[in-house]
């Protein structure tokens, strides 16, 4: 039979033996009694003694009232307590028990079975009360965790209660919103955000509705610059009338994607630096006459891009382009594809066949990698060029063609040309237009716009749609890496990186081994806060940049377009390097 301990706190010695005897007349139970008659003495035989409950006379010699009760509750706050009181101080119990006494009993009115029913019930209170407490402490434990993880995101976190008021607001949502402290809880959502009255609107319809698209807010924190957020706006899954609100900065995806659609891209070409501005004009002027074209520059520039530009601006943009890779087929496939063959003319010709040339008649034929095609089909389309004629294969009688040609080689044509492996009339007559494309390393200001332009293209084409933007570290990483392979190897990267992202923002982690392997390791990148701290860090950097804003953004491993935008909330200027 388990036994339970009773501490009984009774200065008077006919009621502490009084009480005893109770015990002794309950059946079935079994009860060791240590008896106290001090609170002195209390406390002695509680770090003596493993104690179920106390019984405690609120009037003891070196204790009275609510202060004895008080004071053992706050040294032992898990032992349960039931007070005895005589009838003057049943206002004094009463009290005791408001404040977190399991229960009180008047002397001279109890007997064995009030007595077991009070202990009985302060034991199982206090058990439940313990629980309880235990639960809250998780739930408080629970909310601090997911308090800390919606600060930590980066994307910003609104909680709204039922009411339209403010439950919590993350860290990344008070910087979107150019807040510098907390929003008290309990302020409604409309005052606190701050944005037009026109956006307060939409989005309280949006609230209303069950299938929601993203909205977009454009607002100006006060201070700063103007932005551009997305907001996504969800049912609390325990209240639907609870709302939670996702915000997303676009500022700078809208800045880029404005600048795509200015002077920053021409056809599928994009790019703002002057290398690239000087390939546009040169599109242009070329487009306007039929000469032949050749297009210069390392593997992966996008040198067939260029020829597509160079036709769709044309006036034979509604005629064919058919794109023929020179390099790796042998003489008879490459002159076959070319200008077609007569039936029997070769083992495997079982049929008439008509060639490129002929099959872009009225439009352009672009020829990739001239460099590697072989010597008698070269001579072949010198042949084309100076007489506007071709001879299929098997056959005598030529065929007239009206085709521009553009062409486009890795190589050093006049290398070739000397060493006798490129023939050199054959390159006066191609090297009439010559346009140069630029590697991508000589282009890295350029790099933010095509991350974006392929991150956009890549998240359509695979369906991910979540995936809104790219981190700052990551952006170092990808204008610190050489780019050996140009722009090819850059969209193959956001490709793979977009397919690796299971959230809404691509990190380094995302990139291809080889890629950070390859990487110079990136800075640590600042807040857009409005600290001295911040502010000096980005002053150190213009500092050392000697104040190109474009070598800055890169010594930071962020976008010029972000780098502008703290220039802006910050309010930094030339002045201040000064």
């Amino acid at each position: 039979m388990n036994t339970t301990t009773i501490l009984l706190l009774e200065d008077n010695p006919g009621d502490a033996r009084l009480i005893r005897e109770l015990f002794r007349d309950i059946q079935g139970r079994a009860f060791t009694i240590i008896t106290a008659e001090s609170f002195r003495k209390a406390y002695e035989c509680l770090q003596a003694n493993s104690v179920d409950l106390a019984l405690v006379d609120l009037s003891l010699p070196d204790s009275h009232g609510l202060e004895t009760f008080r004071k053992l509750a706050e040294g032992y706050p898990s032992l349960p307590q039931v007070l005895l009181t005589g009838l003057n101080d049943r206002e004094t119990a009463i009290q005791a028990v408001r404040e977190g006494a399991q229960d009180y009993l008047l002397k001279g009115e109890v007997d064995g079975h009030v007595l077991l029913r009070a202990i009985d019930y302060a034991i199982e209170r206090k058990r439940i009360q313990a629980e309880l407490e235990t639960a809250n402490a998780r739930l408080r434990k629970s909310a601090e965790d997911l308090h800390s993880i919606l600060n930590q995101l980066h994307i910003g976190t609104i909680l709204i209660d039922p009411e339209g008021r403010i439950l919590h607001m993350s860290v990344s949502a008070l910087r979107l919103l150019g807040k510098n402290e907390p929003i008290p809880e309990g302020q409604s959502w409309q005052e606190a955000v701050e944005f037009p009255d026109h956006e307060v609107r939409g989005l309280e319809r949006l609230m209303l509705e069950g299938e929601r698209e993203r909205f977009v807010v454009h607002f100006t924190p006060p201070g700063l610059s103007p932005r551009r957020l997305e907001i996504d706006i969800h049912d609390d899954p325990r209240d639907a009338r609870a709302k939670m609100f996702f915000l997303y900065d676009v500022t700078e995806i809208h800045t880029l994607r404005k600048q795509l659609e200015d002077k920053s891209s021409f056809h599928d070409l994009i790019g703002k630096c002057q290398s690239m501005q000087d390939v546009y004009r040169q599109i242009r002027n070329l487009a306007q006459v039929d000469s032949t074209v050749i297009i210069e520059g390392e593997t992966g520039t996008g040198k067939e891009l260029v020829a597509r530009a160079l036709h769709n601006s044309s006036p034979r943009k509604d005629k064919p382009f058919l794109a023929v890779n020179c390099a790796g087929l042998t003489e008879s496939l490459l002159g076959s594809q070319l200008f077609g063959h007569k039936k029997g003319a070769f083992t495997g010709a079982n049929s008439d066949h008509r060639g490129f040339f002929e099959s872009a008649q009225g439009g352009t034929i672009f020829l990739d990698e001239i460099g590697d095609m072989p010597a008698p089909v070269q001579t072949s389309l010198l042949r084309v060029l100076q007489e506007k004629e071709i001879t299929r294969l098997g056959e005598s009688q030529p065929r007239k063609v009206d085709v521009r040609i553009i062409c486009a080689t890795h190589r050093d044509l006049q290398k070739q040309v000397d060493q006798q492996a490129f023939r050199a009339d054959l390159l006066y007559r191609i090297r009439v237009g010559r346009i140069h494309l630029p590697p991508l390393r000589e282009r890295r200001e350029d790099l933010p716009l095509l991350i974006w332009a392929f991150v956009g293209q890549c998240r359509q084409a695979m369906g991910k749609l979540f995936v809104q933007d790219i981190g700052a570290d990551a952006v170092g990483h990808l204008t610190r890496y050489p780019w050996p392979g140009n722009i090819r190897e850059l969209k193959s990267v956001i490709e793979y990186a977009v397919l690796q992202c299971e959230g809404d923002t691509i990190q380094p982690r995302h990139f291809p081994p080889e890629l950070l392997e390859s990487a110079e390791p990136v800075r640590p990148v600042p807040e857009p806060t409005t600290s001295v701290k911040d502010r000096e860090h980005l002053l150190r950097a213009l500092r050392e940049a000697k104040g190109n804003r474009v070598k800055a953004a890169q010594l930071l491993g962020v976008s010029r377009a972000t780098f502008y935008r703290w220039l802006d909330d910050l309010d930094i200027s030339k002045r201040d390097l000064s």
